[in-house]
């Protein structure tokens, strides 16, 4: 949605074509008949002076009666390298076109940007994808490349998986320094899918996107199912070594842990979801409570401050 380019539409141009042979043939260069175009049409600085003790600039420009009009253009001369005034009606032709007030242009070649949004429903990806099959049907010789945050969200979501291969990775090599053993940290590491299919089962089933934000949980997840695995891990792995059977101390936390399970389990539901609700509560009292002070001793904020 809101698809537009970021462009100026087309408008009337006058294009003046110089016939580069016959100018050379009259000894005119190039750079005399732009500095000649440049000074009639646009003006050019000369020097300063002078006037009651203030400096000013001069500038020379054609004179208005002789500009004013496209037809103009043939009535004016330009300089050779002898000395000479060469008419423009010489070496020059004139006609109208249509053309883009603001050159475009990307990595040296001529381009188009253009910009829009997701639908409502729709994620930045699937967005994405529906431009990228649009120029699939242009013609040969058209591509395309992403700019900004959609070239930021492709290239981190190439990334994304090897980026996590290689967490997993690096912390399964130091569980396997601390335990040393390669048992243990297998077992913890298992527990990181159970956590990443909780995870896409819950935003799939809101129908959620795959964005920045999911990702930032799934990071969350993943370290939390990591450290509770950790700490099952450890309080069996104790009372094995104390020659408990693997079952028996397995399932032996659950029994001499419900204090700590209980109070853990209690305490972030309720951080969670009275959270959502008292955090917002806290943020409006205390900012108002600080814009009322600042406001006592006459000291205001960048978005109140007036001149006094």
């Amino acid at each position: 949605m809101a698809v537009r380019p970021n462009g100026m539409e087309s408008t009337p141009q006058y294009q003046i074509d110089i016939d580069q042979a016959w100018a050379g043939a009259q000894n005119l260069t190039m750079a005399e008949v732009n500095d000649t175009l440049g000074t009639a049409l646009g003006g050019s600085y000369v020097n300063d002076f002078i006037d009651k003790g203030r400096v000013k600039k001069v500038y020379v420009q054609g004179d208005a009666p002789f500009r004013m009009m496209p037809e103009d253009i043939f009535r004016w001369y330009a300089r050779n390298t002898q000395g000479d005034m060469v008419p423009f009606s010489s070496f020059a032709k004139v006609r109208w076109t249509y053309g883009s007030p603001r050159l475009e242009r990307y990595n040296g070649l001529p381009a188009m940007e253009i910009q829009g949004m997701p639908a409502p429903g729709r994620s930045s990806g699937d967005a994405m994808r529906a431009m990228e099959d649009l120029v699939a049907k242009l013609p040969a010789g058209i591509s395309s490349e992403w700019t900004g945050l959609s070239y930021q969200e492709r290239l981190s979501g190439a990334q994304a998986p090897s980026l996590y291969a290689i967490s997993m990775l690096v912390v399964f090599l130091c569980l396997a320094a601390l335990y040393e053993s390669w048992s243990v940290p297998t077992v913890v590491m298992l527990m990181a899918p159970l956590g990443v299919f909780g995870a896409a089962l819950a935003a799939y089933g809101r129908g959620l996107s795959n964005d920045v934000y999911f990702q930032v949980g799934l990071l969350t997840t993943i370290g939390l199912s990591a450290k509770n695995a950790i700490l099952i891990v450890e309080f069996a792995k104790r009372l094995y070594e104390r020659g408990k059977a693997l079952p028996d101390a397995s399932w032996k936390r659950f029994g001499s842990g419900c204090a700590i399970g209980t109070g853990v389990l209690g305490g972030m539901l309720a951080a969670t979801i009275l959270g959502v609700f008292f955090v917002a509560v806290f943020f409006v009292l205390i900012m108002r409570s600080a814009a009322t002070r600042r406001s006592k001793i006459g000291i205001n904020d960048d978005r109140t401050a007036t001149d006094k």
